[in-house]
């Protein structure tokens, strides 16, 4: 429909029609200076002259056309099938890949004249496809909603059909995102759902970095379905040697199992262990009894400064911990005078310092130790005060002068150094340590490990804590008492394993400081091969002070001596290089940057390890597939009831077509064809008058 876009535009037609009525009156009408003309010619120059100037009078005073345009959009039907390796890892791929095939043709087929057919695949990412390989390395159900709520926001969804077998192994409960959309999800459930043998290597927690001649714990989650009484042995090996190994006999046919083991880090590099379980005649999936995890081995020994006020038990404690590890070297004093050059120690203990005769500004003076890392164990004589006014991080305000008896309760988010489940449970059993009854405000930067549980209260107290904090790694110990944890653990387990492990983990993320020359690079010893490969760099003049305009060009090689070269990009949050996926293997990489007329360089290794999540878990979930369908309003369907899906789809009263008007408003004076109109018409009548004798 199209209509003038003006005000009292009627009216204005209406006087334009009149006016144009009258002017052609006035020059053809009893006009003697026509009077040679027939009445046939002068009615066609009468409408010519009326047709011109009612259209110049339209151009002037109504510029605009109003045009509402009409148009139905059809539902979209979305059709989504998982093409990650789960799908085929219990059945033949020919066989899954066809029958997706046929599906999606069905489909395609029998709802094209009422809907508009959409294809996509999933796995890691999602996105419209019609390629099915199955090589995609993980299934995220989550991903695929994502993608499908941003890329067709406000269109008219009928429904998402999947078709998949309901493993998921990243991301998101796809359950729990059903209220995130408006429109049904009908699921076809593939793959086999068989409770068969199998035995499966879960999980694998350890620390990527160990230091050379010392020990690291390794836990490994295993599974076992239908092997009840088997016994199957799970062992560790490292360059083709067993490092490690014991007998695991399932106790029923859903059977659990984790397990422990300390291994020695030996010499330094990166180093590949392999985790195997035993194959048993039953099985079919033997991909996921077989799993890799690898460790970057430090050279270096660490020198650890302890400084207290005087002697104290839990120094003793801390001093026997380290010493049993061959990558700590350990000082300590405890009366002045305290070493000058802090710069040379990795780490700093101040044991209850500051007091009120011992100030942090004489002990930190000079520029280089304010970039050491520092540990501060509090107690009875800490002067709170000027540990305030020290400025890292933390601001404790004295309520009384006497303390309050704290035990400890782990924060499961902390993240900056992992501990173990034996360690986990051993924590929330030990005796309180003597803390200040204080409100304590902590910055963002700084994590807390433990909180503080008072009288059975759980609190938002901070018991330990660290993080990195205006460029230095930085830990609080908010308590005295530690030698009492210590001689817990004995009484507990027989072994101070626990205690140690504790103040291993926090000195060992405290004690290993980046490269704090003027060129730094952070990077990750371990990528998966799934994900980029991402780097961070940074750039300081010789005053320590932070450059944002320097050029930093790095080279990475493989084993098989194949380079590649990049530039770190410069951004708002600093130094950033995403070399992307890179394959599987073990890289060196060399890094260089001019400040001035220096070259500083910058070298390291990581790798790149196999991401096997798909073979863990081969059970097809069509529970997940059940639940997903119930709460969107949609229904479940085996490939073999396309025909009642369809059905359904076609006589669905919610599927429906949406009819949208559209409102366009043109400026009439960008009609060009009304300007050829125009001219032909005064060049017709001014002819014609011409060519008839009038003039």
């Amino acid at each position: 429909m199209i209509s003038f876009e003006a005000k009292y535009y009627l009216i204005k037609l209406l006087a334009i029609i009149v006016a144009a009525i009258g002017v052609v009156m006035l020059l053809y009408f009893k006009n003697k200076d026509n009077t040679e003309l027939s009445k046939s010619r002068t009615r066609v120059l009468m409408l010519l002259r009326l047709l011109s100037f009612t259209l110049i009078s339209v151009l002037l005073l109504i510029p605009f056309l109003r045009s509402l345009k009409r148009t139905i959009q059809n539902p979209k039907i979305i059709f989504a099938y998982d093409n990650s390796a789960s799908m085929i890892a219990a059945t033949d791929s020919m066989e899954t890949a066809e029958t997706i095939k046929e599906i999606r043709d069905h489909l395609a087929q029998n709802l094209k004249s009422d809907f508009s057919f959409v294809q996509y695949s999933f796995g890691r990412e999602a996105g419209i496809s019609d390629t099915v390989d199955f090589k995609e390395k993980g299934s995220d159900y989550s991903r695929l909603i994502t993608t499908l709520v941003n890329n067709h926001y406000n269109e008219n969804i009928g429904a998402l059909v999947i078709a998949g077998d309901g493993t998921y192994n990243m991301g998101k409960n796809p359950v729990n995102m059903m209220s995130d959309i408006t429109f049904p999800v009908y699921t076809i459930g593939l793959g086999d759902t068989t409770e068969l043998a199998d035995a499966l290597i879960q999980d694998i927690r350890v620390n990527r970095t160990a230091f050379s001649g010392n020990r690291f714990p390794v836990e490994i989650d295993c599974r076992f379905v239908q092997l009840k009484g088997r016994s199957i042995k799970l062992s560790i090996t490292r360059d083709g040697s067993e490092v490690a190994e014991t007998v695991i006999t399932p106790a029923n046919n859903d059977f659990f199992h984790s397990r422990q083991f300390i291994l020695d880090a030996g010499s330094p590099g990166l180093k590949t262990y392999s985790v195997k379980l035993g194959i048993t005649s039953t099985e079919r999936n033997t991909a996921n009894n077989e799993a890799e995890f690898i460790i970057n081995v430090l050279e270096y020994k660490q020198k650890i400064l302890i400084l207290s006020e005087g002697p104290h038990p839990d120094i003793g404690a801390i001093k026997n911990t380290l010493e049993q590890q061959q990558s700590f070297e350990v000082s300590v004093f405890t009366d002045e005078p305290y070493p000058s050059n802090l710069s040379d120690f990795n780490l700093v203990i101040l044991n209850q310092l500051p007091t009120p005769g011992k100030s942090m500004s004489a002990l930190f003076g000079g520029d280089d130790n304010h970039r050491v890392p520092v540990l501060f164990i509090l107690g009875s004589k800490t002067y709170l005060p000027q540990l305030n006014a020290f400025e890292r991080g933390v601001n404790i305000q004295a309520l009384t002068t006497s303390g309050d008896e704290a035990q400890a309760v782990v924060n499961d988010i902390f993240g900056l150094f992992s501990i173990s489940e034996g360690l986990r449970e051993t924590l929330i059993q030990l005796p309180p340590l003597q803390v200040p009854f204080a409100n304590y405000r902590l910055q963002p930067e700084l994590n807390i490990f433990l909180y503080q549980k008072i009288n059975n209260i759980e609190t938002t107290r901070p018991l330990i804590a660290a993080g990195l904090y205006n460029g230095r790694k930085t830990g609080f110990i908010f308590g005295e008492g530690l030698w009492k944890w210590r001689l817990y653990d004995y009484l507990l387990h027989q072994t101070h394993n626990h205690f140690n492990e504790l103040i291993s983990q926090l000195i060992q993320y405290l004690a290993l400081r980046e490269n704090e020359d003027n060129f730094m690079i952070s990077f990750e010893p371990v990528y998966s091969e799934v994900e980029d490969v991402l780097m961070k760099a940074e750039v300081y003049n010789d005053a320590f002070e932070y450059l944002s305009d320097a050029e930093i060009n790095i080279v990475i090689e493989n084993e098989e001596g194949n380079k590649l070269n990049f530039t770190f990009d410069v951004t708002d949050k600093g130094y950033i290089l995403n070399a992307g996926n890179l394959p599987v293997g073990n890289y060196h990489f060399l890094a260089e940057v001019l400040i001035g007329n220096n070259k500083y360089t910058e070298e390291g290794r990581f790798s790149v390890a196999a991401l096997n999540v798909e073979n863990i878990i081969t059970k097809a979930n069509h529970r997940t597939l059940f639940q997903m369908a119930g709460q969107s309003g949609g229904d479940f369907f085996t490939p073999g009831e396309m025909s009642e899906l369809t059905s359904i789809l076609k006589n669905n009263d919610n599927i429906k077509p949406v009819i949208n008007f559209q409102e366009m408003i043109y400026e009439i004076l960008n009609l060009k064809w009304l300007f050829f109109v125009l001219l032909v018409l005064l060049s017709s009548e001014w002819f014609l008058r011409k060519f008839w004798g009038l003039y």
